[in-house]
């Protein structure tokens, strides 16, 4: 289509498939189960911003930042030029402890420039991550730093440890704030067997769905695009590969 300013994945197959990329702007879903690639993917398209002169942002929910840095460097991807977020909440303690809020403790630091250890937990100081704590950090770096592409891994760990009850309206908030913020974003959500239309497929703007099966004692993985609102998109699925040096590679005999 005509007229739309397009953001190009990183991911040629991916970029066909949506008819040239993202529309721009916009919050979407990547969705699939562990190990079918998310992470991967979402590496791939903030390091096509940084290709492309744009500062990018990864907030890390779920992994350690130390782990995310190990697993991408074994795949040989080059991070230089990559922020990313600590916003992992700190493990619930028993006994009472003061707590800090996210906005008042996280800084945005460099992928490359990330020790090896994982951050620890401070003796009398318990880090929390609520939605309304990672919005209004996110609203001070998009201001600073000017980040037009930005991966939230996952959102099914802020809803796990911060939408407990009120999903809907704060899924809903948080969508929106990242649209006000002119950013094109992918959320991670990790997908169970049976996956069904969930309030953040509905709310987001896509999705593109990731999945892997055993097929012959070999891991078999393939995408699919499953909506994209005010854009065509391909509606067949695809083999994909993980590669060493490339990251997730489409296979398609026409590309």
């Amino acid at each position: 289509m005509k007229g739309i300013n397009r953001v190009q994945t990183g991911i040629k197959g991916l970029d066909k498939m949506l008819s040239g990329g993202l529309i721009s702007e916009r919050p979407y879903i990547l969705s699939g189960p562990p190990g079918s690639g998310k992470t991967t993917l979402g590496m791939q398209f903030l390091l096509e911003g940084i290709k492309q002169g744009e500062r990018v942002l990864f907030v890390a929910l779920e992994e350690p930042v130390n782990e995310v840095k190990y697993n991408m460097t074994s795949l040989d991807l080059n991070l230089k030029g990559l922020d990313i977020l600590d916003a992992n909440s700190d493990i619930r303690r028993y006994e009472p402890t003061p707590v800090m809020e996210i906005s008042s403790k996280s800084k945005v630091q460099k992928m490359w420039d990330l020790p090896d250890t994982i951050r620890k937990t401070s003796r009398f100081k318990s880090t929390v991550v609520s939605v309304h704590s990672l919005q209004n950090t996110l609203k001070q770096e998009f201001k600073r730093a000017g980040y037009k592409r930005i991966v939230i891994d996952s959102l099914t760990a802020l809803k796990y440890f911060c939408m407990v009850g009120e999903e809907d309206i704060y899924l809903q908030s948080f969508l929106r704030f990242l649209s006000e913020s002119k950013v094109t974003s992918l959320l991670t959500v990790e997908t169970p067997e049976n996956y069904g239309l969930t309030p953040e497929i509905f709310l987001a703007r896509g999705e593109i769905r990731l999945n892997k099966t055993w097929e012959k004692g070999q891991i078999k993985r393939w995408i699919s695009v499953e909506k994209i609102r005010g854009s065509e998109h391909e509606e067949k699925v695809y083999p994909i590969e993980i590669r060493k040096g490339e990251g997730v590679v489409v296979l398609d005999k026409n590309i």
